[in-house]
């Protein structure tokens, strides 16, 4: 469908939104300015600023040896990441601080609103249609960008200074390449060079941050082994580049550090959206990674497997976001800002398969639209828009301090895995009529 016809089909209210969609983009980025400057967190940025001392201690020594305490005393914040993320940090020390802290604003953004058009050529791919960035007409990738800024996930992201949307655009791209490159009546890129970068891509976000390298998983499922494998290469090679350039932080990181929660803070905390935590606060104390953390992962594995398997001639888009929902659920360690992945999760239930709006534009005459799609994207919606902090306020209000209630509404994360799993499941039938 060209952008014309989607155009004429979308009628007078899609047309305005349209030309609405970029005055809507920029009010939502000055908007999400003016929250960080008057906010509770008065531009902080606890975690970028934790980067920003990294990036001097990378040439001055001490990587793993300083907490900062100026706003968080309570919880004093070290450096956590490989050695290499100190490197990849490396050029913010030459920038002041407030340059720093809004271009990241502009950079979070930017790649948010990078990572949705992504996600739409991605199911343009899968259903056979033009897949090339140009071909997803910037407008709607602008709407939703205006509305995810705004979620508990991304927002906190804005808020602390985070990475995470970063990491999540080079598993996104990573998944483009790969979808770009299937069956089909689609532009095709050469087999080696999509395995090398969507290889590439997944190993430097590992390099950074250990937890992407799930992206592997996804490149298997795919059928792109030689791709999974450059990936463990490339993440080998930043571990390598590290013990060069910083032997001993490299030394000390692999040896000793990795692992160790302690100083990322307390599991049980309404934060940590992983399993751990959700057990954690359902039993009334940490789990650890005992039997009853083990039973919760084999459980969601064989449940995201089970839908992963429902869909796995699909588009490439859903099989990220299963693979992705399993490494954030099986770490010990998923605080909220990590689930900038229910963007992605979002962008495929509104318009995926079974979604009433299309990747083009906003109708999708061929999909199997089923009602609960659009319950599910409600649901999530209203319960990340609320997010975890204003839901623990509420509950308290309501003199639930804890319980099995507190638990499960707490658990925004396995909420948001559950409801996807049940929802690809129930529809079965209609996806392999569809995919």
């Amino acid at each position: 469908m060209t952008k014309d016809r989607i155009a004429q089909a979308d009628g007078g209210l899609a047309g305005g939104l349209r030309r609405a969609a970029l005055p809507l983009f920029l009010a939502a980025v000055g908007a999400r300015i003016v929250w960080i400057l008057a906010g509770r967190h008065n531009f902080n940025f606890v975690d970028l600023r934790v980067y920003y001392e990294a990036a001097r201690r990378v040439s001055e020594g001490g990587l793993y040896d300083f907490a900062l305490r100026d706003y968080t005393p309570d919880q004093p914040l070290p450096f956590t990441y490989p050695p290499f993320a100190g490197l990849f940090f490396f050029p913010l020390r030459f920038l002041p601080f407030p340059v720093v802290a809004v271009g990241w604003v502009a950079l979070t953004a930017g790649l948010l609103f990078l990572v949705i058009r992504m996600c739409l050529a991605i199911l343009a791919a899968g259903r056979g249609a033009p897949s090339r960035l140009g071909d997803v007409p910037r407008e709607l990738p602008l709407l939703w960008t205006a509305g995810a800024l705004w979620i508990d996930p991304v927002r906190t992201n804005l808020d602390y200074g985070q990475i995470n949307v970063v990491l999540m655009t080079f598993g996104v791209w990573a998944a483009y390449l790969v979808a770009r490159n299937a069956p089909g009546p689609v532009l095709a890129l050469r087999p080696g060079t999509v395995d090398g970068a969507s290889g590439l891509l997944i190993g430097i976000a590992a390099g950074i941050k250990l937890t992407p390298a799930v992206g592997g998983l996804f490149l298997l499922a795919r059928g792109r082994v030689w791709a999974a494998v450059f990936s463990g290469v490339t993440f080998g090679a930043t571990v390598g580049i590290s013990y060069l350039l910083l032997p001993s932080e490299t030394r000390r990181y692999f040896t000793v550090l990795l692992g160790d929660t302690g100083p990322i803070g307390d599991p049980a905390k309404p934060d940590n959206q992983a399993l751990r935590g959700a057990v954690s606060r359902f039993v009334g104390h940490d789990v650890g990674t005992g039997v009853a953390w083990l039973v919760a992962v084999a459980v969601a594995a064989a449940l995201l497997f089970a839908a992963w398997w429902v869909v796995r001639r699909g588009d490439a888009l859903i099989a990220l976001v299963l693979v992705q929902l399993l490494g954030l659920l099986g770490s010990p360690i998923s605080w909220i800002h990590h689930f900038v992945w229910v963007v992605p999760l979002l962008t495929w239930v509104v318009h995926g398969p079974l979604g009433r709006a299309g990747g083009e534009g906003f109708t999708s005459p061929g999909a199997a639209y089923t009602r609960w799609s659009t319950v599910l994207a409600v649901a999530l919606a209203a319960m990340y828009y609320l997010g975890v902090h204003f839901t623990d306020d509420l509950l308290k209000l309501a003199g639930l301090h804890d319980g099995v209630v507190r638990a499960v509404l707490l658990a925004e994360g396995v909420l948001a895995a559950l409801g996807l799993v049940a929802l690809i499941l129930a529809q079965r039938g209609r996806l392999r009529a569809v995919l």
